[in-house]
């Protein structure tokens, strides 16, 4: 992909890519690229959905795990939990013409609001957060409550400066799925106004024609918020991960 970059379409599409590889070739796929209308605004739509996304998901299942922890002898609470991992069976495209609907009838087609509740997604974290919190001392808890904090106090000033790898690694792990969705927002979104970074890709090309030229460099940029969140956070994911081993 990065090879490709400074490379012509025409050798991209001939197989004969290294041996038309320079700097011009580079600097005319990023001056095609900047040339694109909507690329500031779909990047700047795709930051918008996939932060509040992933915030949203970040504590919906951490307060989840939490729960779920503290409740973890309640025999139907147990039951619920293993529900929780019913969405991860449902093929997304079942979902596409119920999620339409919905949003159509709520007025919420080509709005943020429908893109960013449509690219929540809680399941797997709240697997995260409740195994995590198995190591959470049960003796502090217990201590917190007979001071007579509430459990969300508990929650706010024990469970999550405790967690906080874990926190960063499904912060991460939101991010980058919410960044990467295309198929919900390709429901939604219907002007190019509301296009994410994903949708923004796919219209590059066509099945007739593309430039795969401009599509490299597109791809290239596309990661490279992926990557620094990735490098800035690096430690509290490596440690997140490790705990959940």
């Amino acid at each position: 992909m990065l090879i490709s970059c400074f490379s012509t379409n025409s050798a991209i599409k001939g197989n004969d890519i290294l041996n038309n590889i320079s700097l011009n070739n580079f600097i005319f796929n990023f001056n095609l690229l900047i040339k694109e209308k909507y690329l500031i605004n779909s990047l700047l739509n795709s930051f918008i959905v996939s932060i509040f996304a992933s915030l949203l998901s970040v504590f919906m299942s951490s307060m989840a795990g939490y729960g779920y922890m503290i409740c973890e002898k309640n025999k139907k609470i147990k039951k619920l939990y293993l529900f929780s991992f019913f969405p991860m069976l449902i093929p997304s495209f079942i979902l596409i013409i119920p999620i339409f609907l919905i949003f159509n009838s709520l007025n919420l087609i080509d709005t943020y609001i429908a893109l960013i509740i449509g690219s929540i997604s809680v399941s797997f974290n709240i697997y995260l957060f409740k195994q995590n919190s198995k190591l959470l001392p049960i003796e502090l808890l217990k201590i917190a409550r007979i001071d007579g904090l509430s459990e969300f106090s508990i929650y706010k000033k024990i469970y999550i400066p405790c967690m906080k790898p874990v926190f960063v690694t499904a912060l991460l792990l939101s991010f980058l799925e919410s960044w990467n969705a295309l198929l919900i927002p390709s429901v939604i979104a219907r002007s190019k106004e509301m296009f994410t970074n994903t949708l923004f890709l796919n219209s590059l090309g066509t099945i007739w024609s593309s430039d795969y030229g401009l599509l490299m460099i597109s791809l290239i940029f596309s990661t490279i918020p992926i990557i620094v969140l990735f490098i800035i956070f690096q430690k509290n994911f490596k440690s997140g991960i490790n705990i959940s081993n």
